[in-house]
């Protein structure tokens, strides 16, 4: 549920900047790579939709048609192609986790930190997974790329 509620807020963060700035089209990316182009006017919000194992977007127009699956949201202005905002989907697996933590949204030689509560680097490692079980019981943010995860060692 907070992880839910963690995608809604960038979405939200998302479509407000998308009415901001200059930006006339959306590009909404599927895992295969495959893209849909939407003119913004014609957008009412995304939709994030998640579960505790897998999490996609959905746009839904503002004739109420709901087009799903993307992995990806891109942001296209008449000055740039693509615009800077993208939204990957990126969170952990199992939480609360006791010996090992999945990644999804990652790539194999991707840097992992975990810092706890008080901003203390406490656990490096690489790829799609992270072995917690030196971790004591508690709160932990893991790092990836430039975002930042909670978790919670059981």
């Amino acid at each position: 549920m907070k992880f839910r509620l963690f995608l809604s807020v960038i979405a939200l963060l998302i479509m407000s900047h998308l009415y901001a700035s200059d930006v006339s089209q959306l590009i909404a990316v599927s895992a295969d790579g495959s893209e849909d182009t939407y003119a913004l006017a014609t957008v009412q919000r995304i939709v994030v939709n998640a579960t505790e194992m897998d999490a996609s977007l959905s746009v839904r127009k503002k004739d109420g048609t709901v087009l799903g699956g993307y992995h990806k949201i891109l942001l296209a202005s008449p000055i740039t192609s693509i615009g800077e905002i993208e939204m990957s989907m990126v969170y952990v697996y199992p939480n609360p986790v006791s010996n090992t933590l999945h990644i999804h949204g990652v790539d194999d030689d991707t840097h992992l930190e975990v810092y706890n509560l008080i901003g203390k680097s406490v656990l490096k490692g690489e790829g799609v997974e992270i072995d917690v079980t030196s971790l004591l019981e508690g709160t932990y943010i893991l790092r990836v790329n430039n975002q930042f995860v909670k978790f919670i060692k059981k």
